[in-house]
């Protein structure tokens, strides 16, 4: 059950960031801009952090899923800024 609700969480916050919502289209400060070939998305990582403890908080999720969560957007943070830049 608890993996259902965290699909659907998922699902439906990914579909926000991609603008599949109309009210995510229209606010002029949509932490989401489409240039051409690539999407930026204008979230902090200190909001992620505080999405993702909401939803351990709420039973959205496992601790075992925040954990993961939560060190795969810390990982990010030290991944290249540039596509085409290697490690």
């Amino acid at each position: 059950m608890k993996k259902l609700i965290l699909i659907t969480f998922i699902s439906l916050f990914l579909m926000y960031c991609a603008g599949a919502f109309p009210f995510s289209s229209v606010d002029n400060h949509s932490p989401v801009t489409n240039t051409g070939n690539r999407t930026e998305i204008h979230t902090t990582t200190g909001q992620e952090l505080m999405d993702l403890k909401q939803a351990l908080d709420s039973g959205a999720i496992t601790q075992e899923e925040y954990d993961e969560l939560k060190l795969k957007i810390i990982e990010r943070l030290d991944a290249p800024i540039d596509s085409t830049a290697t490690n």
